[in-house]
């Protein structure tokens, strides 16, 4: 009993330690830091560069324009004061969400015909299809 009250007093203060050692390690919030290789063998190759495709930067614009849009319609809802008009509001709120996923869906599905993956453009075509009857069959 007595070693593993030791044990613990002892792992609680290197963890202490490292915490506070790992406190003062950290960059200002305006500095960007750079990865430095601990293998030798891989200092050598220099920096490494991240390459996006165009796909995910196409997806990227398309959960930006959605965010601005979702921010520009709740502007309007807060100084909306007529109902018809806050209803067309959060009806286009509401159907936000579906639009973006079906711009989403519609970017993978080019990228997938593009790449000759036939099959997979023909069911991500099916989830589109999908997500359109749920959204027609909320309305009714």
């Amino acid at each position: 009993m007595r070693t593993l009250l030791t044990l613990t007093v002892v792992g609680i203060l290197i963890l202490s330690v490292g915490s506070a050692l790992a406190e003062n390690k950290r960059p200002e919030s305006g500095q960007m830091t750079v990865y430095q290789p601990q293998v030798p063998s891989l200092a050598s190759h220099g920096r490494a560069t991240l390459k996006i495709s165009q796909m995910y930067l196409d997806i990227h614009r398309i959960n930006l324009d959605a965010t601005a849009r979702e921010r520009d319609l709740l502007a309007e809802l807060a100084l909306a004061q007529d109902d018809d008009l806050v209803n067309r509001l959060v009806y286009r709120l509401e159907r936000l969400d579906t639009n973006r996923q079906i711009d989403v869906l519609k970017i993978r599905v080019r990228y997938a015909r593009l790449a000759g993956r036939y099959d997979e453009a023909f069911t991500l075509r099916r989830e589109i299809l999908d997500l359109m009857k749920a959204d027609i069959a909320a309305l009714m």
